[in-house]
């Protein structure tokens, strides 16, 4: 073999060495940009439901007193003024029926009904309450309570408009509310604004809020409340089916409540003691009350997304100038 002949020979082995580096390197490489179903980056980001909704009732809970002091409400005439100089800071939800928002709501009002409808708006209410307040009215407050509270669990700041609509159409709200007060209404429809979507703090959390609505009219005909005689009824005749939480203050207890009751008073003592009255309530109905049924409602629909039966006395136990609950008929036994 020539020397012409041996370049030639030399130059195709180096040549056939080359793409045989690279064909092996690319082999070796296609392994490490695949990440294994079994390793812990695949299962890092995997929410625990139970914890993760824990965590939130107890954050949302434990607020109240230090960062929240409004006890996630807001007052009609507040909320007028708040309106009337910056509007643009807020979005108001009117969970009422169709047909009592046409017939008058706040101006730019969107009217989304309690139930199915808040689960399936969810993601745009998340959407259009970006930096913004969103405020829910319904008829006294008590549903609104409970949809103030678990928009906020879903990481959407609400407040809840203290004693809803009310007015005249209402018994016992004839002074209270935005109509009782009789503010200002409109009865031309605000349709729901297209925005951007924003990305959920947690999808366990979403789930749990929408399976919350999508149940009511359902496997829930009772909007998670029960009324003063079915309660009272039901505490004559089978009273250890329930367990009863007083969510007012100490004192207020102290003066009086319903036979049986716990006292939980409203704010981190509940944060405190979820899993006692997860424990203690085992096989029973937990019935929560407060003073109207506002703050119940808050109650009612977070301990439900942990788990646990519950339901929210209409109207509260009552107090000083409300015609209502259940201190305000004098056949309901109340105990010291």
């Amino acid at each position: 073999m020539n020397y012409m002949q041996k370049g030639k020979v030399s130059l195709l082995l180096s040549n056939l060495l080359i793409v045989g580096l690279l064909v092996t390197g690319c082999s070796q490489a296609k392994p490490a940009a695949t990440t294994p179903s079994n390793s812990p980056a695949a299962t890092a980001t995997a929410e625990d439901p139970s914890k993760v909704i824990k965590g939130s009732i107890e954050t949302y809970f434990g607020n109240i007193g230090s960062t929240v002091k409004d006890s996630y409400k807001i007052s009609e005439k507040d909320l007028k003024a708040a309106l009337d100089t910056s509007p643009d800071k807020y979005v108001v939800l009117d969970i009422r029926k169709a047909d009592a928002y046409a017939a008058g709501h706040i101006k730019g009002a969107i009217n989304v009904p309690y139930g199915p409808d808040i689960a399936k708006n969810l993601d745009s209410i998340r959407a259009i309450a970006k930096d913004k307040t969103v405020i829910v009215a319904c008829y006294t407050g008590q549903t609104a309570g409970q949809a103030d509270s678990l928009l906020n669990a879903a990481g959407i700041k609400t407040l809840s408009l203290n004693s809803g609509m009310g007015g005249s159409g209402t018994p016992g709200f004839e002074t209270r509310g935005w109509l009782g007060q009789k503010f200002p209404t409109v009865t031309e429809a605000t349709a729901m604004p297209t925005a951007p979507a924003v990305a959920t703090t947690s999808k366990a959390i979403d789930d749990a809020v929408k399976n919350y609505f999508e149940a009511i009219g359902t496997t829930v005909k009772d909007s998670y409340k029960i009324d003063l005689p079915a309660m009272k009824d039901a505490l004559a005749k089978e009273a250890d089916k329930y367990y009863i939480v007083d969510v007012r203050q100490a004192k207020d207890f102290a003066i009086g409540h319903i036979k049986g009751a716990v006292s939980v008073p409203y704010g981190p003592d509940i944060a405190k003691n979820l899993d006692s009255i997860k424990d203690n309530s085992k096989g029973k109905t937990v019935v929560v009350y407060c003073y109207t049924g506002q703050t119940a409602g808050q109650v009612d629909s977070l301990l439900n997304i942990y788990g646990i039966n519950t339901k929210s006395l209409n109207f509260g136990f009552g107090m000083d100038g409300f015609t209502k609950g259940w201190s305000a008929d004098k056949s309901y036994e109340v105990v010291k």
